[in-house]
């Protein structure tokens, strides 16, 4: 087998040497690579042409004897070459035909909140909300290929305009954008939005083959005959609770839920915790949320797509609920400065030994040490692993900073996303444990108020939601109850002086 591997090695190097149009194609799939840790469907398609436009004798290996590609071949040639190249990509980073045909397709139901509360992000001349969601349905679209779309309204009751939307249905919806078109399309058929009505109708409607997107501003709406605004919201939330851990039961496990903030302009009437109107004369920027709900796999499947990614003007946060699994990360520790105190490696550089704190003045008694991780492979977003409140560590002693790796040029930190650092001043030997919990993430506080009354006048509360906070530690609470230790991803240190 040794031998075996060195000559497929051999070959690699000699192929990616040679001054055929061999050495462009691995040039470019090396770029591919590079880019996000990943060869995704577009980049394998332009790979494949590559080979099948060319006679170059070096691409023959990947072909059989009637001449047609082998993508088996593609895929082994490809994983051995990035290993040569040091780029630790597998063959489940890579698209592949055959994996896909064998997927299971699903449909796509979106459901637009129609209520009054929505108009002020349609009143002309907005136009945020109206690119963020037909952007959103284009490339929906695209994704569901044969499967099909659907496009509701919902409020009183899931009102489908379009069946297996065509383009040229979802360019009509996106017409529709509009308080006059909502007035006429709905008319007896809205009332006082119940948010957790809402998403419930969104969250039954989702099975292993219906994905279910909800669009709402998600503004609790208690009304004049809720005066106790912080008692309503604390009945909503053990309410959207009760549905969501019914489900979680019902289904095994298998459901996932992703929630984007969006923020878009917004002129209008705005309807606060006691359901009076407040008219907004001057365009504001307000956040609305996208929320999909579906199984783990669609989940997978629509983030690994990266279309959420397309969406116009982008989102500005972005959540994932899953139940968790504690799966492990890839992460190591890095020898290279900056550090504090002085401390060897053991050959898996996840184990420190000689540790030493710093003798200097400046810095006397303390010890630092950072840790390289890649969490490319998780479903949340880059930003919730930099937000410390997700962390637990097993020793209180040491003060923990993330940042996200920007730097693509330096080689210790190739295929890593993340850099944990540590600082302690009680330096101990130990098996130091980093949890990364799952948990309602704190943007969601920071997003989130119990009184809109002032909004006209208060800047503060016009970038927040009223009761989002409640609302979303409702979900939250289903997927990770108190009793139990939520860790979604684990890191194990050994410290040794």
């Amino acid at each position: 087998m040794k031998k075996i591997h060195f000559l497929i090695t051999a070959l690699i190097l000699i192929l990616t040497s040679c001054k055929s149009e061999f050495g462009p194609f691995n040039e470019k799939a090396l770029a591919f690579a590079n880019n996000d840790k990943r060869i995704d469907e577009g980049e394998y398609q332009k790979l494949l042409i590559e080979i099948s436009d060319s006679d170059d004798r070096g691409f023959q290996q990947f072909k059989n004897e009637r001449g047609e590609i082998d993508n088996t071949k593609v895929v082994s040639y490809l994983v051995k070459f990035f290993n040569a190249k040091k780029i630790g990509l597998t063959a489940n980073d890579i698209w592949q035909p055959e994996t896909n045909k064998n997927q299971k397709g699903f449909n796509i139901n979106v459901y637009l909140e129609n209520s009054g509360s929505m108009n002020g992000y349609l009143n002309d001349p907005n136009t945020e909300f109206k690119n963020s969601v037909y952007s959103l349905l284009t490339r929906l679209k695209l994704f569901v290929d044969k499967d099909s779309l659907n496009l509701f309204l919902i409020n009183k009751n899931d009102q489908l305009l379009y069946k297996n939307a065509s383009n040229n249905d979802v360019e009509n919806f996106k017409n529709i954008l509009n308080p006059a078109s909502f007035s006429k399309l709905s008319k007896g058929k809205t009332g006082e939005s119940d948010i957790n009505e809402l998403i419930k109708r969104c969250l039954y409607n989702s099975n292993d083959r219906n994905l279910s997107v909800f669009i709402s501003d998600c503004v609790y709406s208690p009304g004049k005959s809720k005066p106790n605004a912080t008692m309503y919201l604390a009945e909503q939330k053990q309410g959207i609770y009760l549905n969501f851990a019914t489900e979680i039961i019902n289904r095994n496990s298998d459901l996932a839920v992703i929630i984007l903030q969006i923020d878009a302009k917004f002129k209008g009437a705005y309807f606060d915790k006691n359901n009076k109107s407040i008219d907004i004369p001057n365009e504001i920027s307000r956040p609305f949320y996208i929320w999909f709900i579906g199984s783990k796999k669609q989940i997978e499947s629509i983030l690994s797509s990266k279309k959420l990614e397309e969406i116009d003007r982008g989102y500005k946060n972005m959540i994932v609920f899953q139940k968790p699994t504690s799966d492990l990360v890839t992460y190591k520790i890095l020898k290279s400065q900056p550090r504090i105190g002085e401390f060897n490696l053991e050959k898996a550089a996840t184990i420190i030994k000689d540790a030493t704190p710093s003798k200097d003045s400046q810095n006397k008694g303390k010890f630092r040490f950072n840790i390289a991780v890649d969490f490319s492979k998780s479903l949340q977003d880059a930003n919730f692993f930099r937000d410390t409140n997700n962390y637990i560590l097993s020793n209180n002693k040491y003060k923990l900073s993330v940042e996200i790796i920007t730097d693509k040029n330096a080689t210790s930190l190739s295929g890593f996303t993340h850099l944990l650092k540590l600082e302690t001043s009680e330096l101990i030997e130990e098996d130091l444990k980093i949890e990364i919990v799952g948990k309602t993430p704190s943007w969601v506080f920071d997003s989130s108020s119990i009184d809109d009354s002032g909004i006209l006048i208060d800047e503060s509360q016009q970038q927040k939601t009223f009761g989002l906070q409640y609302l979303i530690e409702g979900v939250s609470g289903a997927f990770y109850p108190k009793s139990h230790a939520n860790a979604i991803h684990l890191i194990s240190i050994t410290i040794k002086k």
